[in-house]
């Protein structure tokens, strides 16, 4: 499962090159389309998020499908030294982008909304954290950095607010993309998703881990928490120039001094994210966009 650094190094530059690869070729594909006049290709304006598109050109796209892709995940939270504070919205957002190059509509930069809670006796014990240290979150008291976190009234105002202006613009489904997993994040977002949904417009709640179905055969494991082994695999898979894995020492880590969840005070060096797989991060990918889009198949029916 391992890989050697070497191989390590050749397969993230192979992968950050044919990702550059493709970024350039859709930088060309969208001057060339734009001298020609054509709006019948998906590819003209879904490398733009809404911020960036002009009237007509937000019109053009809804009429064409009228998607709205928008992520919702924390933008400020502590992910370990090796990744960046806004791994949670910046995964979210680029499945996002991918979505709406694939079947359309519009999409968003994300909502960074997170919720979380005080850590309790046993995950704090678990952790080699001590009872008396007050824990929000990710703010362990060894960590430099602090988190940006809401409450689900806040959550609440201004999603609603995002999902009604969408509506007026004539949006028929909202998916609205959570990667966090902060106590009570995902059944807030998947509740909201309900209760504003109505007859021309389905809301949609949902998270990013729903459309990955790697399996350890496939090279792909689901361990370690928070900004962890499989985590990183996700942000390889969407955001490698972000990464530095060489900001984590080898060996076994300690969850209290990196701030990488795990099941026991100190992180087996099997399962330190500088073992993840490149080729691994681009299935995860590859399955991701697969298993979205067919669920977006099945909600046109």
């Amino acid at each position: 499962m391992k890989v050697s650094e070497k191989n390590d190094n050749t397969s993230r530059r192979n992968f950050i090159k044919a990702s550059a690869l493709s970024m350039l070729f859709l930088s060309i594909m969208n001057r060339v389309i734009g001298k020609n006049h054509k709006v019948d290709n998906i590819v003209e304006f879904a490398s733009k998020p809404f911020e960036e598109m002009r009237p007509g050109e937000i019109q053009q796209a809804i009429e064409k499908m009228p998607y709205a892709f928008v992520p919702i995940s924390p933008m400020i939270e502590w992910h370990s030294f090796h990744l960046p504070m806004g791994t949670d919205g910046l995964i979210s957002e680029s499945i996002c982008r991918i979505m709406s190059e694939e079947v359309g509509g519009v999409w968003f930069r994300p909502l960074s909304l997170g919720l979380d809670t005080w850590r309790g006796e046993k995950q704090k014990k678990m952790w080699g954290l001590k009872p008396e240290e007050e824990v929000f979150g990710m703010d362990f008291p060894d960590i430099p950095l602090r988190s940006e976190y809401c409450q689900v009234d806040e959550m609440t105002k201004i999603i609603t607010n995002r999902v009604n202006t969408l509506k007026k613009l004539g949006i028929k489904h909202i998916f609205l993309l959570n990667h966090h997993g902060g106590e009570g994040q995902i059944p807030t977002i998947k509740e909201l998703g309900e209760n504003l949904s109505d007859n021309t417009t389905k809301i949609h709640g949902l998270r990013t881990y729903q459309f990955n179905k790697l399996k350890k055969e496939d090279g792909f494991y689901g361990v370690g928490g928070h900004a962890g082994y499989s985590e990183t695999t996700w942000l390889m898979a969407y955001r490698p120039e972000l990464i530095d894995l060489t900001k984590l020492n080898t060996g076994k880590l300690s969850v209290k001094k990196t701030g990488i969840l795990h099941n026991k005070p100190f992180i087996e060096e099997e399962w330190n994210p500088r073992n993840v797989s490149f080729t691994v991060a681009n299935k995860l990918k590859d399955n991701v966009t697969t298993n979205f889009t067919e669920y977006i198949n099945d909600a046109r029916k």
